[in-house]
């Protein structure tokens, strides 16, 4: 049986190189590999948009992201969108048993005409970003297999534009096969390049008389532009319409489209635009997913909802010939794309255009409820934070959590535990800071009978016995004393632990959450956490942003914690924007648990039907209050009672508290840093108010 490069792969074991999370990327390779020295990437569209979406289109951070993917799992599959993309380098050497049909010797230039997500890759450096065809120039070399198919690059074809077709695989080859005997056609897509490919492809072999209607998303990538460019789409197209493909009834009704064409091919890489494919395509016609965006189950539940019958096919992977076939249109391309300006991309974020279709459910309740346990997702930052958590999850690798106290550590572990293949076993979470350090070995592995005294006359399973075939949360792992440490690492490296008191192994497969909100690197360099453990460990780390990191999603966490706690007292209470914008606006060294424990005080001691902002600055600051005149409930009260302005009541607060706050910590720099004002603010506060 063939080995598909199975021994490279480290984590989970047992599966083929694309599946795994992550790939032994060593440069030394085996008889049957063979080694290529990389010089350039294709990174596939909407990974490649992700990535750039994340670094707010820096070129510097765009390097640094595409490094980090690499660095955590040997081989370049971005773990957000689950793509990866293709190379281009010179044979750097040839295993003895690798099986060379192509006759190739070091030297040669090839492409890897295959996904990176199933290739090892290591990089040194990269050179420069191509955001126009989303390439970038690298330093680095990949490790490939017998059966990882690769082609001579050929003479006189503009590489950038090659990899860019290659991306496509066998689709192309796949349209020009399904021409024939068909009449009209509609190519619907956001990116100007795939677009014309695809239509080129279809006006080559169905002839002049062919009908071809092009539909442009309104934000389409106008990443190459110029005359030779517009010469190009007026050949090919009889048509070119630019539309909002997110309002598919409304593109329908204004084009007159609807049942109208015998072929449609989608390569828009935004989930929802199948919809248009679908209405436009004749009864008994053919749709053709250029891409792995559009989900082809969609589509089918779109058909059978409508009693349309129609004849879908997916993008397609590895075909016999294509390459020879994808080479031919480059030669035929290349004049006009070789006159053409390309422009500088610049993606900008727009939540009404997810990079995958998790995004736009994500903000629906349902989803949040049942995938990521009422998760709060309100920014980019935390987005592609559960991004990774929910694409992580399908992976069996360990996860290390880091972040501050209070941002959530447990319910990642939830989530990542609920999406998992293990989610029907055992799931055991253990507070390593809660075991007494002379308890934690039985605890851990378990004891036999009769090994210490006052154990158990049958002996006791431990955690990881009893979470086998599970998952086990190591929160606070790194309050582990060392010699636990030592015994952990045999079970995660060997998956076998000894019981105290015991001699036989006992094998155990565990799948392994910790969080921690110290430096583990830092206690390594104090020789208080083993580096080899670490690393076993934080096969992927995951670290939470704390709240003042994403001060927008307080609101949202607010009103969840508002409805929440009105469910659970069974009260009804409703809380003002001016009392959600002081929230806003508070250091929250506690994190969420800090500012959900507050939440929940406020709805206790609040007196009305709504939250006011007197009711939470009395609340939190119940100690200044006792400085005020009307700090009793009574005078409060009769106070608030009256037509008495917002403005000089907080004033009038604002005085008391920094008075209180100046007699308490003495020094200016010492009460400003602890109110939470810089020390300028305070002086001009003082001054304002006449404290001395």
């Amino acid at each position: 049986m063939l080995n598909y490069g199975i021994r490279r792969v480290l984590e989970p074991k047992y599966v083929l190189p694309t599946s795994a999370w992550k790939l032994d990327n060593s440069r030394e390779i085996s008889q049957e590999e063979m080694r290529i020295s990389i010089k350039r990437l294709h990174i596939e569209t909407t990974s490649f948009k992700q990535i750039c979406l994340e670094a707010n289109n820096h070129d510097e951070q765009i390097k640094e992201k595409i490094m980090d993917i690499v660095l955590k799992r040997g081989k370049f599959h971005n773990p957000v969108t689950d793509t990866g993309g293709l190379l281009y380098g010179i044979v750097d050497e040839i295993g003895e048993e690798y099986n060379n049909e192509k006759n190739l010797k070091p030297g040669d230039e090839i492409l890897c005409n295959t996904s990176l997500a199933g290739v090892p890759l290591y990089i040194n450096r990269i050179i420069s970003v191509d955001k126009a065809y989303k390439q970038v120039e690298v330093e680095g070399y990949a490790i490939v297999f017998d059966k990882i198919p690769v082609v001579r690059k050929p003479e006189g074809v503009p590489l950038n534009l090659l990899l860019f077709i290659f991306n496509e695989s066998g689709t192309l080859y796949r349209v020009s096969r399904e021409i024939e005997g068909r009449k009209s056609f509609l190519v619907l897509g956001n990116n100007i390049m795939t677009n014309l490919m695809f239509g080129y492809v279809i006006r080559k072999k169905a002839g002049p008389d062919a009908e071809i209607i092009c539909l442009f998303d309104k934000k389409t990538d106008l990443v190459i532009v110029g005359k030779s460019i517009d010469k190009l789409l007026s050949e090919v197209f009889d048509e070119v319409h630019y539309v909002n493909i997110l309002r598919p009834m409304e593109c329908l009704e204004k084009l007159n489209i609807e049942s109208r064409f015998d072929m449609t091919v989608n390569c828009a890489d935004i989930p929802g635009a199948e919809t248009i494919n679908i209405l436009a395509t004749k009864s008994g016609g053919t749709v053709i997913f250029a891409n792995f965006i559009n989900n082809y189950n969609i589509a089918l539940y779109i058909t059978e909802s409508i009693s349309k019958h129609l004849e879908l096919k997916c993008a397609d992977g590895y075909l016999e010939k294509y390459d020879e076939f994808d080479i031919e249109i480059v030669r035929e391309l290349a004049p006009y794309i070789k006159d053409a300006v390309t422009s500088t991309a610049v993606f900008e974020e727009d939540l009404a255009y997810p990079l995958i279709r998790e995004d736009r459910v994500l903000s629906s309740e349902g989803y949040r409820h049942s995938m990521a346990e009422n998760f709060i997702c309100e920014s980019r930052a935390m987005a592609v934070v559960l991004e990774e958590i929910l694409k992580v999850s399908k992976y069996d690798c360990n996860v290390l959590i880091t972040g501050e106290t209070g941002v959530g550590k447990d319910k990642i572990a939830n989530i990542i535990q609920k999406n998992s293949v293990r989610n029907m076993q055992p799931f055991i979470k253990i507070n390593c800071a809660a075991i007494a350090p002379n308890l934690m070995e039985s605890e851990f592995f378990g004891y036999e009978k009769g090994s210490f005294t006052g154990a158990n006359t049958s002996g006791k399973k431990g955690y990881f016995e009893s979470a086998d075939n599970g998952i086990i949360f190591l929160d606070e792992v790194g309050e582990l004393p060392l010699d636990i440490q030592a015994k952990l690492l045999r079970v995660t490296q060997d998956g076998e632990l000894y019981k105290v008191g015991g001699t036989t192994p006992i094998k155990t497969n565990v799948r392994i959450i910790s969080a921690t909100n110290r430096n583990l690197l830092e206690q390594i360099e104090k020789k208080q956490f083993r580096q080899d453990l670490y690393y076993r460990l934080n096969v992927f780390p995951i670290k939470i942003p704390s709240l003042k990191e994403r001060k927008a999603e307080i609101p949202a966490l607010i009103k969840h914690f508002v409805k929440t706690y009105n469910k659970k007292y069974g009260i009804n209470r409703g809380i003002d924007d001016e009392a959600i914008d002081y929230l806003k606006e508070r250091k929250w060294i506690g994190n969420i648990r800090e500012l959900e424990n507050s939440v929940q005080r406020i709805l206790i001691s609040a007196k009305g039907e709504n939250v006011t902002l007197i009711d939470v600055i009395k609340c939190l600051n119940d100690t200044a209050f006792e400085q005020l005149d009307y700090s009793s409930d009574d005078n409060f009260e009769e106070i608030i009672s009256k037509d008495f302005a917002l403005e000089p009541l907080v004033e009038s607060f604002e005085k008391n508290l920094l008075r209180h706050a100046c007699e308490k910590y003495g020094s200016t720099r010492k009460t400003a840093l602890a109110i939470g004002i810089s020390q300028t603010q305070l002086v001009r506060k003082k001054k304002k108010y006449g404290i001395l």
